[in-house]
């Protein structure tokens, strides 16, 4: 409750400063008295931020009646911004419960992916936190880390949809088997296809475009340089060095300096320059030892 007329500062003024001090949430009913009824008067009080105004003399029933409806609207107010703190923590830990579920989902897809081809072990996994520390590396900002992080596995989901007899093959592809496998990429990014989010979006892109070369030799689009996506680009590097660092039926493990030999060779060839770069960082900090487990 104010009066217009105040020792040191008008009830306007006065107002004015509490208005600025007040959140956003807080909500404040304030009464203004004076003696003065002319209607500027009343109509400057309510533009500072008054609910009400009195003209003196006060009518006491008048006055009480003013104040008992003030303080239920602070009242209601009070419960308003309570409901919906509750309501924001009910939205926040269901939309953490549905990113949870949504992480689950994405997990399971990539062990589908690598129970589909027993010779892969745990690849999806270690590319994964390859990946991780690769976006990293590039100093990527830490939600694209972490979505990168979360989508790489899925890198080879369209296996699912290649034949055992080729899958699975002891020893190198022919022609016809090579140009099979290569449908693996657009197969992913078909099954991964229509999501909104952006971590399905991501694992699309990466599904789609993870054999896409530097130089435009790749497939399945021939995309070239900064064309390709960089989740893409990266995944090309992780996928690669640890497919060369384990055994595959078409090949022995390679020694990790020899793989390391092979991304320098095909620095600005196969690979993108900067994600090699950065994969020799990381094996140079020693980083990479995690990646020789099976």
């Amino acid at each position: 409750m104010l009066d217009v007329n105040m020792p040191g500062m008008t009830g306007y003024e006065f107002l004015t400063r509490l208005s600025r001090q007040l959140t956003g949430d807080t909500f404040l009913p304030v009464l203004m008295i004076s003696g003065l009824p002319e209607p500027d008067t009343q109509l400057q009080a309510l533009q500072a931020g008054a609910m009400n105004f009195l003209t003196k003399p006060i009518d006491l029933k008048v006055f009480l009646a003013q104040v008992r409806s003030l303080l239920e609207t602070r009242f209601l107010s009070v419960r308003l911004n309570e409901e919906r703190g509750v309501l924001e923590r009910l939205v926040q830990r269901r939309t953490e419960e549905l990113r949870q579920a949504h992480y689950e989902l994405l997990d399971r897809l990539a062990r589908v992916a690598e129970y589909r081809d027993d010779t892969t072990g745990r690849h999806t996994q270690r590319v994964g936190r390859l990946c991780y520390l690769l976006a990293r590396e590039l100093r990527l900002p830490p939600d694209t880390t972490s979505l990168l992080a979360r989508t790489a596995p899925l890198h080879d989901l369209g296996k699912v949809g290649i034949a055992d007899a080729i899958l699975l093959k002891q020893g190198p592809f022919d022609e016809h088997e090579r140009e099979i496998m290569r449908k693996h990429a657009a197969l992913g990014a078909k099954l991964l296809s229509g999501g909104t989010s952006e971590l399905m979006q991501m694992a699309e892109e990466i599904a789609l475009f993870h054999h896409e070369r530097w130089d435009g030799q790749g497939y399945p689009c021939g995309l070239r340089g900064e064309e390709i996506p960089l989740s893409a680009r990266i995944v090309a590097v992780a996928d690669s060095f640890d497919a060369l660092i384990h055994k595959r039926p078409y090949k022995d493990a390679w020694p990790m300096e020899e793989a390391i030999a092979e991304l320098k060779r095909e620095r600005g060839r196969q690979f993108d320059p900067k994600v090699v770069d950065a994969l020799l960082r990381l094996y140079e900090q020693g980083q990479l030892d995690f990646t020789q487990e099976d």
